[in-house]
């Protein structure tokens, strides 16, 4: 590493379900703005990552996607990611923990405006989970509840059990309800106590909101299927390039049911007038001194490992809730 670059090595994905480890070096800009950090920890975002591995991102959303720190394109190849965790090695805030929104990589040039101080008493692999906090938070917002609105949650990935805390965190319901067909995950919702596993055909229209996070159009039509006269559903899925068939012949239109999209790009508008995006992040940094969010960062991927981890989950199996990239071993 010379004075004006710093060597890093990085996870790219070359041709769809394929990845590789490729070493780089990185300029880094003058100013004191800047800082060099090594990573100790980085999340994986199973549905979103797969999507991007299999070349599977819409045209028209590879600008709208693409993040600061991403090199290549949607296009393929690729370097994307966007939950890492390290430490400042140079700049002002040198020896300090951070959160930032870049590539799966060893080393990393982040501006000091794009970097999160975690606390000090918060495990890293519990911190890569503050993006799927800040996206349940989000969609919490967007549903703009209303007193004693029974809510349920579609889908039983990271996102939906995300979800799940964030509604137990603002005392909605100390275990929300979740709905997951496949058996192994749904075994794995019972051990964490803010979910109360639900089944999918019970008592149709019960719920007056739906949280969705599915990524299939099965699973949207489950969760319109689940409010009832007036209900709303938030859906959080993002479906890539894949279409999605719904029936809405029967109670969607007579029942007056919403279909409400919530992405975490901007923050939700009745939190807008109130609240930045830093706030928002701020706001689940408060969340991470509960140890039971442990329980979702596993299983622990040696950065060595990771191209062959990767097409796993390119070839749709299940890692856990989110899986986590150790660079420290």
């Amino acid at each position: 590493m010379s004075e004006s670059t710093v060597d890093a090595t990085a996870y790219w994905v070359v041709r769809p379900g394929e990845g590789e480890l490729r070493d780089e070096a990185i300029a880094i800009p003058d100013g004191d703005d800047v800082l060099v950090a090594r990573a100790e920890v980085s999340g994986v975002s199973p549905g979103t990552e797969r999507l991007v591995g299999l070349g599977r991102v819409p045209a028209e959303a590879h600008e709208r996607m693409r993040g600061r720190y991403m090199s290549g394109s949607f296009a393929l190849p690729v370097k994307y990611g966007y939950d890492w965790v390290g430490v400042v090695e140079r700049g002002p805030r040198a020896g300090e923990r951070i959160f930032a929104m870049h590539p799966h990589q060893t080393r990393a040039v982040i501006a000091a405006a794009d970097a999160v101080a975690v606390p000090d008493d918060v495990p890293p692999a519990r911190a890569t989970l503050i993006p799927n906090l800040e996206t349940a938070l989000n969609a919490v917002w967007d549903a703009a509840l209303a007193g004693d609105e029974r809510c349920v949650v579609v889908g039983g990935g990271i996102v939906g059990v995300a979800v799940a805390y964030a509604l137990a965190a603002i005392g909605v319901s100390s275990s929300v309800p979740l709905i997951e067909r496949d058996a192994s995950r749904r075994a794995a919702l019972g051990a964490l106590p803010w979910v109360a596993p639900a089944d999918a055909g019970a008592d149709p229209g019960a719920f007056d909101v739906a949280f969705h996070a599915t990524g299939t159009g099965g699973g949207l039509q489950c969760a319109i299927d689940a409010v009832g006269f007036e209900g709303r559903v938030v859906d959080l899925s993002w479906y890539g390039d894949r279409p999605v068939t719904l029936a809405l012949g029967g109670t969607f239109h007579a029942e007056r049911k919403r279909i409400i999209g919530s992405q975490v790009g901007a923050v939700a508008p009745s939190h807008r007038a109130t609240h930045t995006p830093a706030d928002r992040v701020a706001h689940v940094i408060g969340w991470l001194d509960d140890a039971r969010l442990d329980t979702l960062t596993a299983p622990v991927i040696p950065f060595a490992e990771l191209p062959a981890r990767m097409r796993e989950v390119y070839a749709g199996a299940s890692l856990g809730f989110s899986p986590v990239v150790d660079y420290r071993s």
